[in-house]
């Protein structure tokens, strides 16, 4: 058996070829999803030892991540296990970080805030999904906010936790770029933040879109994985490795 962290767009990708090639897996999700492969699925966060036990108990032979690139709790749990299996980490494709005036990355939401303030930034787009407004509560509770999130019960529901003002809420995504500049000049904020999300996270558009409506945009970088991990980003090389895990 293959265990399959997803929820994602490679999560998928990972689960449609172990589909094709007829190869069992479990498909672990933080939150309960609508999975239609053909593995099983399974949800809820594992402890490093609850992860060891599951491994055992069901003869895993290899572990592929394939969840968020910002998911660090699990990233370092699935590499912290001392179990005797190989770990992969099946990464989306990123694109070379863009060097522009308007552009500023950071390395921790710490030096993000720092940024928003040393710049002083009245007001802020945050295109960096739910589970960072609670990272940057001491600058909306000052400062006109507005962050954008996925139309989904689980997700109002942390916001609502978090006591985010829910008019203040955006949802969905913007399916192109015009799009996504006709909401920068509506709302006409200080600063755009958002993290590295990578090709499928569309940061291209965003980042497009602010240098359009001259905009300065602040880019989390997406956090370095446990060197214990093999990288792969292409489900050629996945299928290459797993076959000579599994044989």
């Amino acid at each position: 058996m293959i265990l399959v962290f997803g929820g994602t767009t490679e999560g998928k990708q990972v689960a449609s070829f172990l589909d094709e090639a007829c190869i069992p897996y479990y498909y672990s999700t933080k939150t309960k999803v609508s999975f239609k492969g053909k593995g099983i699925p399974i949800n809820g966060a594992l402890t490093k030892h609850e992860l060891e036990q599951f491994c055992i108990a069901n003869n895993i032979k290899c572990i592929v991540n394939a969840s968020h690139p910002f998911a660090e709790i699990l990233h370092d749990t699935v590499a912290s296990i001392e179990n005797d299996i190989p770990i992969i980490r099946f990464e989306r494709e990123f694109t070379a970080r863009v060097k522009h005036k308007l552009v500023t990355y950071t390395n921790s939401y710490e030096e993000s805030l720092c940024e928003f303030n040393k710049r002083q930034y009245k007001s802020i787009l945050a295109l960096s999904g739910v589970q960072t407004i609670t990272r940057l509560k001491s600058y909306w509770e000052n400062n006109k906010s507005w962050f954008r999130i996925l139309d989904r019960d689980v997700s109002r529901s942390i916001a609502k936790k978090a006591n985010y003002p829910s008019s203040q809420l955006l949802f969905g995504y913007p399916q192109n770029v015009e799009e996504e500049i006709n909401l920068y000049k509506e709302l006409k904020p200080d600063i755009i933040f958002t993290k590295e999300s990578g090709v499928n996270g569309k940061l291209d558009q965003k980042i497009s879109a602010a240098l359009k409506t001259h905009i300065p945009i602040v880019i989390l970088k997406k956090p370095l994985v446990s060197n214990r991990y093999l990288c792969i980003n292409s489900i050629e090389e996945l299928n290459q490795t797993i076959i000579a895990y599994i044989e």
